[in-house]
């Protein structure tokens, strides 16, 4: 797909840099007004040939695969934790491998992808998981990059310095409960030995909750770091919590793509090379983060303060393997269950084994007739 295509859609949306989790929340998806592609209907052809008895390809090579010569569905919008994919049509990569792609901007990411009208997407372990031990039919396979979000306080509140300060107070999150702001705080508390049942969540919309910190009507809230950078720049809030930065959460892989289960059990190959077109994209970013800034911003795929988006984008580590991402989802379901998040009767182990599918660094043999 030529890059026209990519820009002519984005155009027509609009779409704004506001977060990590667009395609993959409901809750945040209302600002999205892009007129969508009609998935139910492209998609049914899709979805039929994904489908092969739920078993895993036993063919030879590429050109056997039974999606091989067709466009790959990726959900996608316009913002820099997504920028690994995003540089990867910018710069080719995609291309060079031979695998034509379609960008679907859609508003129910997760169910798209469960159900093949999308064959792979980019989003937040901490959204997808869940919905994943439930059911939903996608696998996670390629380690993005770190960080994402934050609980931030009042700068002027000089007596919130730690989550424990913020114990019997109400804390916001912005894109509903059960979603990814919700399970990060849950996490941060009970990483900090602290019950959920210690601070008072509270769902607000992110247009109200600076305002919302300011009137006290709340203390803290768990915040994309993207959304907070002008509020921080300014120095209106802080940071006491972080999965960008702490030591115990810096390491840990915040988004992941994931593909249709049916997809890449039919078409292993086929996602190897999507997967592997992907990291060259995260491997731009990490190396190149001013330029890879501009060609975003070109592409309308960027906006705002270019210092501020790319001192963020630095923030994110973009080096993160595939390994990280192993021992990332193991993190995520021993504290889900400890939450009771997911079934705790299922070990990790069983879990990873289901949901875990490494791909994008020769995870498979990618064999070509011609």
């Amino acid at each position: 797909m030529k890059n026209n295509k990519l820009i002519a859609l984005l155009l027509v949306g609009g779409i704004a840099l506001t977060g990590c989790v667009k395609t993959n929340e409901n809750a945040d998806d209302k600002s999205n007004k892009t007129e969508q592609t009609d998935t139910s209907k492209t998609n049914e052809n899709t979805t039929d040939t994904n489908k092969k008895d739920n078993k895993e390809s036993k063919v030879s090579s590429l050109e056997e695969e039974p999606r091989y010569g067709t466009p790959v569905k990726i959900g996608f919008d316009g913002d820099l934790c997504i920028a690994g994919q995003n540089l990867a049509e910018i710069n080719g990569y995609f291309k060079e491998k031979g695998v034509e792609v379609e960008f679907v901007n859609t508003k129910t990411g997760k169910d798209a992808l469960s159900s093949g009208q999308l064959d792979a997407m980019t989003g937040e372990f901490g959204s997808l998981i869940v919905p994943a031990t439930k059911g939903l039919n996608y696998v996670f396979s390629t380690a993005s990059h770190s960080g994402c979000k934050s609980l931030y306080v009042l700068d002027k509140n000089k007596d919130l310095q730690k989550t424990a300060d913020l114990k019997g107070k109400s804390v916001a999150v912005t894109n509903g409960i059960g979603n990814s702001g919700h399970n990060t705080l849950l996490r941060f508390l009970i990483h900090d030995n602290m019950s959920p049942d210690d601070v008072n969540i509270k769902p607000v919309d992110a247009a109200a909750v600076i305002q919302s910190l300011k009137s006290g009507e709340i203390e803290g809230a768990i915040l994309d770091d993207q959304f907070a950078q002008e509020f921080l720049k300014d120095g209106t809030i802080r940071p006491i919590r972080s999965l960008t930065t702490d030591e115990d959460f810096g390491k840990e892989v915040c988004c992941v793509t994931a593909f249709n289960k049916d997809f890449v059990d039919n078409n292993p190959m086929l996602a190897e090379l999507v997967a592997e077109a992907i990291e060259e994209g995260n491997q731009y970013a990490a190396s190149n983060p001013e330029d890879a800034v501009k060609v975003l911003q070109e592409k309308n795929l960027a906006e705002g303060d270019p210092e501020v988006a790319t001192d963020l984008l630095k923030a994110y580590d973009y080096t993160l393997t595939n390994d990280d991402g192993e021992t990332t989802i193991r993190s995520y379901f021993d504290d889900y269950k400890e939450l009771d998040l997911i079934d705790p009767s299922k070990s990790t182990d069983q879990l990873v084994e289901e949901l875990w599918r490494p791909l994008g660094n020769g995870e498979v043999e990618v064999v070509k007739n011609k």
